[in-house]
């Protein structure tokens, strides 16, 4: 679930919710770097670019900050942290990633 897609007065918990564990992953400058808005360097294809991009820094965003990010999937998904867990496997992990690394709002608040 990406952020444009809550509403209501939920938007304030789920605000509440991440504020800590996206601060955490900003802080670190290696995982952070995922989330920093590059082009491709001139003649460099953007595909390619962004796949050392995401090479260099997903493995440290995944074993750095894995309770944060269980912490700002729960609260995007409006569930707890062992119902989120419980039903995590590898398609379900691969697409909230994604959907970070795509949502331009959560992008804005990593950076």
């Amino acid at each position: 679930m990406r952020l444009s897609e809550i509403g209501g007065e939920r938007v304030f918990d789920v605000i509440a919710d991440i504020t800590v564990p996206v601060l955490s992953i900003a802080m670190d400058d290696e995982a952070s770097a995922l989330f920093k808005r590059e082009k491709a360097p001139k003649g460099e294809d953007p595909t390619k670019f962004m796949m050392k991009r995401i090479q260099a820094a997903l493995p440290t965003l995944i074993r750095g900050h894995r309770e944060d990010l269980i912490s700002i999937f729960c609260a995007l998904h409006g569930v707890g942290r062992d119902e989120y867990v419980e039903g995590l496997n590898m398609s379900t992990l691969l697409k909230d990633l994604y959907e970070m690394m795509t949502d331009e709002q959560l992008l804005a608040f990593l950076s």
